[in-house]
């Protein structure tokens, strides 16, 4: 009986096929995208406003950096 990942030839040699991706790799890939998806959405939602800027807090000094 022949594998089912391999095509016969007119003169009785089988050509394999690498086997398809696996389910599980495709599964981890749509949530992957999904997740991606999902967070340039919140960022877009958001306006953008991220960096380090946010880490200070608002009209808050932050103490610079060797003086006492």
């Amino acid at each position: 009986m022949t594998h089912p990942t391999s095509k016969s030839k007119a003169n009785g040699e089988s050509e394999a096929t690498p086997p398809g991706v696996p389910r599980w790799v495709k599964i981890s890939a749509a949530v992957a995208v999904v997740l991606v998806v999902m967070l340039v959405v919140i960022v877009a939602l958001a306006g953008g406003e991220h960096g380090p800027g946010l880490h200070t807090g608002v009209g808050i000094d932050a103490p610079s950096v060797g003086s006492q």
